[in-house]
């Protein structure tokens, strides 16, 4: 605020030296009541935030003021207070009406609400009746900035007025003892004087003056403080060079506005504003400002004073308190649950996103709404009835709700806030819970069933079925009572099972720690499955078959033991064991004596060869006794093997190469025989027409492949490959006759390759190879058993 320091001149008359200290008085008194009523409002603001709706309904039941509220249109949104009986008016009928038309009458202040309308707030006085009004106005705005209406509080002040008026009587009789107490009017001037400055310079709000250019002629200590400036630094410069520059136009306008005041209007404050100014530092600093017309003792004004509350600490509070209220709410839309907050008198105050969606609707739309307007006489609305009826601070209970066409199981808990006068319901759908646990109480019937059946079996079955654990067996059938001697189960119940066990088993081990390894088989791997000799209570023994699974009964792993009496069967495959082998001697006899009779039949042609001039026959002769030579190997291997069926065809092609090479020792010599014979098994009904074709076709390669050759080299492959057998005879030589045909050759061996193929069921090729290159392919034959 700007001070002139004036000197009291003797001249002066009483007069007006009584003035100037009412003028230093009334200007003291004004920024004292200004300063306490900015502190009041900052931290009522902050109140506000929390309860302001309670706080606020509280406030104008009980004071004579008239609350209101406008949207941008002027229609009223709000009319609370005891001021609305003293203009004829009825709280619930005047919500909706127009503020232009409750006023009709009065210009004056339909023009000051329009000024608030457009942005300007607004504080003045207005008569009704015998009624004196003080009303201030401001325009309500949202987080853009936007004007979206107007909030003002009508005071009664009829009595103030009517106390200015006796003041004013009261001042002409003080006037004719003013003579008498200049002297004691200048001494309290002088103290009051210094006593302003104290509380000026000790404010902790910024306390400044600028003229009518704009230029700073005050600012108290809290400048320091506030913008990092020394007061001296700021007096003398421009408002506007501490503002920010986005934020200039505001308080201009709010400068224009009440400098274009005239002496003759009322010196009231104006209403506060929120603007951003720059340190020192250039970091911003958020304040508010209230503002005055300083006016001269003749009524001109001279500029403007005013305060301005560094509120940065509460701007910070705030946006944490509404990121804390966002963060509320956005955990509140993702709870999968049906959140509403409800009056006492059953309506709707909100709802969570959830429940909205799973009706269909927006979230505002329920607000206002009676609790049952989508269902009319839903057990809900039922519930939160006789809830808010009783005295009870929290229920939970569970509805039925029919939600799109489909019902569905609730549990709804109700907790009251706000003295009772609210209440919070979360809605938890319990639907598939409910067909959960249908399903288990079914489950438990059929599995009581289960057992029951499960019990009927185990009794009825032949086997001996026991239960084992740590402690010994604990439960078991009738079977084994019988199997093992017993007379009742006690008797049977607790004993181990070394108990019913001779001392060793037939293999020389001992039954105790035989035993435990097999159960400890069973519990790794689930089962085990053994033969086993038991022993009966009475001493006698016999062999069993043993199956032992581990499972679980209440949390616990035990044994259940599966005991078989095979006396009966053993005796028979004792049996069966005397009479295979018995069968084995005389299949071996019998191959043995066919192989005897092969090789007798080849060594009477190798004899009758000797006698016989012609060498052609001689030579045939001679591929006769190899055709039996090779049929008698695979006798004489079946004979030498324990598998009296199959034959091990790698072995026997080896055996029959080395004897055609002993055979052709002449033609053989130079000539290299490699083998690649994959392992494998053929049955004899196989074996002996493979032996025959590489009988013959090796025969051919001996004699016709190398002539006029000294080296040379003849290959048997065989190859087993998705149960494709692949058969390859290959030589080195001088290759096939182009104009012969394989397949209508009138030679012997060949034609005898050929309809063994055909035997086998499988197909011959000639590969176009350097030498010649025969491919037999045929399938697998299943072995004997």
């Amino acid at each position: 605020m700007s001070h002139c320091n004036q000197s009291i001149c003797p001249s002066r008359n009483l007069a007006e030296m009584c003035d100037t200290a009412a003028t230093w008085q009334h200007k003291a008194d004004r920024l004292t009541v200004e300063l306490n009523s900015t502190q009041e409002r900052l931290h009522a603001e902050i109140d506000r935030l929390k309860q302001a709706n309670e706080t606020l309904r509280a406030a104008v039941s009980c004071a004579s003021i008239f609350l209101w509220a406008t949207d941008r249109d002027g229609k009223l949104t709000l009319a609370e207070g005891k001021g609305l009986e003293n203009l004829g008016l009825k709280p619930g009928a005047t919500v909706g009406l127009s503020i232009f038309e409750v006023y009709s009458s009065q210009p004056n202040m339909l023009e000051n609400i329009a000024e608030v309308l457009a942005g300007n707030d607004r504080t003045w006085n207005a008569r009704e009746g015998h009624c004196i009004y003080e009303i201030r106005s401001a325009a309500l705005r949202d987080r853009n900035g936007e004007v979206v209406g107007a909030v003002g509080v009508s005071t009664q002040i009829t009595e103030r007025e009517q106390s200015i008026a006796t003041l004013f009587m009261a001042n002409q009789e003080l006037e004719d003892k003013l003579q008498q107490q200049t002297a004691v009017f200048n001494a309290a001037l002088a103290e009051s004087e210094k006593k302003y400055r104290n509380l000026v310079e000790t404010s902790q709000e910024l306390i400044w003056s600028i003229d009518i250019e704009g230029f700073l002629t005050f600012v108290n200590s809290a400048a320091k403080r506030i913008y990092g400036y020394e007061p001296p630094e700021m007096i003398g410069r421009r408002f506007t060079d501490f503002l920010v520059p986005g934020q200039k136009t505001r308080p201009r306008e709010i400068f224009a506005q009440l400098l274009a005041r005239t002496s003759v209007q009322p010196q009231t404050a104006n209403s506060p504003y929120e603007t951003v100014h720059i340190r020192k530092d250039g970091t911003p600093v958020h304040l508010r400002v209230n503002s005055i017309v300083n006016q001269a003792e003749n009524g001109a004004i001279i500029g403007l004073c005013g305060t301005a509350t560094d509120i940065s600490d509460r701007l910070r509070s705030e946006e944490a308190l509404q990121e804390a209220t966002d963060q509320l709410r956005a955990v509140l839309d993702a709870v999968p649950g049906l959140i509403s907050w409800i009056s006492s008198d059953l309506r709707y105050i909100g709802v969570n996103k959830h429940l909205a969606t799973s009706f269909k609707l927006s979230p505002e739309s329920f607000v206002g709404q009676e609790i049952n307007f989508l269902e009319k006489g839903s057990n809900f609305g039922e519930l939160i009835r006789k809830f808010f009826a009783s005295s009870s601070q929290q229920i939970w209970q569970e509805i039925d709700l029919e939600n799109n066409g489909s019902v569905r199981n609730y549990l709804i808990v109700a907790q009251k806030y706000h003295q009772g006068t609210a209440a919070v319901s979360v809605g938890i759908d319990i639907t598939e819970r409910k067909r959960a646990e249908a399903q288990k109480t079914k489950l438990i019937a059929s599995l009581q069933e289960s057992e029951r059946k499960f019990r009927s079996l185990y009794e009825a079955t032949s086997d001996a079925v026991m239960l084992l654990d740590e402690q010994g067996f604990f439960d078991c059938n009738h079977a084994t009572l019988a199997i093992f001697g017993c007379r009742n189960k006690e008797q049977f119940y607790g004993k181990r099972m070394s108990e019913f066990s001779p001392q060793f088993q037939p293999n020389g081990q001992d039954s105790s720690s035989l035993g435990a390894e097999r159960i400890s088989t069973a519990m790794e791997t689930g089962s085990c499955r053994f033969d086993w000799i038991h022993k009966r209570v009475d001493g006698s023994e016999f062999p069993a078959e043993v199956l032992l699974n581990a499972m679980e009964i209440n949390g616990q792993k035990v044994i259940q033991a599966v005991v078989r009496d095979i006396t009966d069967r053993k005796r028979d495959e004792d049996g069966i064991k005397a009479s295979l082998a018995e069968k084995e001697v005389l299949l071996k006899e019998i191959h043995h004596r066919v192989k005897n009779n092969l090789q007798v039949i080849s060594s009477l042609l190798k004899l009758q060869s000797r006698y016989i001039q012609d060498s052609r026959v001689s030579e045939m002769l001679k591929e006769s006794q190899n055709r039996v030579r090779s049929m008698a190997l695979v006798h004489e291997q079946l004979y030498q093997s324990k598998d009296l069926s199959n034959i091990d065809f790698a072995e026997y092609i080896q055996n029959l190469a080395h004897n055609l090479f002993q055979a052709y020792e002449i033609h053989a010599q130079g000539i290299k025989l490699q083998t690649n014979i994959a392992p494998c098994s053929l049955n004899i009904d196989t074996a002996v027409p493979c032996g025959l074709i590489i009988n013959e076709l090796v025969t051919n390669a001996l004699k016709y492949a190398f002539t006029g050759q000294i080296k040379g080299k003849i290959n048997i492959d065989f190859t087993l490959d998705n149960r494709v057998c692949v058969l390859t005879v290959s030589d080195s030589g001088i290759g096939f006759p182009q104009d012969l045909d394989y397949r209508k050759a009138r030679t012997l061996g060949l034609r005898l390759v050929g309809s063994l193929v055909k035997q086998i069921r499988g197909k011959i090729e000639l590969l176009e190879t350097p030498g010649t290159t025969f491919k037999i392919t045929f399938s697998k034959p299943k072995l004997h058993s």
